[in-house]
């Protein structure tokens, strides 16, 4: 379980989140809210990727940033938008993430070769990230963040630029990720996955509610 108490993000003089308590429990748990406002900045803060200016977070019970690597070494975070090394091929790029993570690197590439071939990318798993289309890359970031089956997946927006058919099969691999997982996610698709999640969260004015 994740917890979030009081917690703050500034930049600069912007406050983006404003005092914010949350827990995300095992299972999906949904963010809506409009564009801008904090809900990409909220998943950066659970995935570690931003420290809060205040307040207090905490990972099966142990405070962070005490906690950091612990959930680093369970962690599956798909940021909406990331610099591929273009010069790698999807293969090899989901192999360097998995030795960041310190999984064992035969166990993974079966796990990737998987997942690939459930969400339409094993025909290019083999070939360079330079000649991938926007969905196409959303497809391996996604992908790489299952790797290891993580205990906790911070996804932003997983499903954007992919056919209504490929974001079914995401979507399915992200429901079966929500029976062990604590899932949190912002998806255009909320509406259809909000009977199948446990909570869905509203992110407006610096605030997070239950929507």
């Amino acid at each position: 379980m994740l917890e979030l108490e009081g917690v703050t993000k500034r930049y600069g003089r912007k406050v983006v989140l404003d005092g914010i308590s949350a827990t995300f429990p095992t299972g999906l748990t949904l963010l809506v809210g409009p564009s801008g406002a904090g809900k990409s900045t909220l998943l950066r803060l659970l995935a570690t990727a931003e420290k809060p200016n205040r307040g207090r977070m905490s990972w099966a019970g142990e405070p962070l940033p005490k906690a950091r690597t612990m959930l680093r070494r369970t962690l599956g975070y798909a940021p909406q938008a990331v610099d591929l090394p273009d010069d790698l091929t999807a293969r090899e790029f989901a192999l360097h993430m998995a030795s960041l993570k310190g999984l064992d690197l035969a166990a993974a590439d079966r796990q990737f070769l998987a997942i690939t071939d459930a969400i339409g990318l094993h025909a290019d798993a083999n070939s360079r990230i330079a000649t991938f289309s926007g969905g196409m890359r959303r497809r391996l970031i996604f992908a790489q963040a299952l790797l290891g089956a993580p205990r906790l997946l911070a996804l932003d927006e997983p499903t954007a630029e992919l056919d209504s058919e490929t974001a079914r099969r995401v979507g399915a691999l992200i429901v079966e990720a929500a029976r062990t997982a604590t899932v949190v996610m912002t998806t255009h698709l909320a509406d259809e996955l909000a009977p199948l999640a446990v909570a869905t969260l509203r992110v407006d004015g610096g605030q997070v509610a239950t929507a």
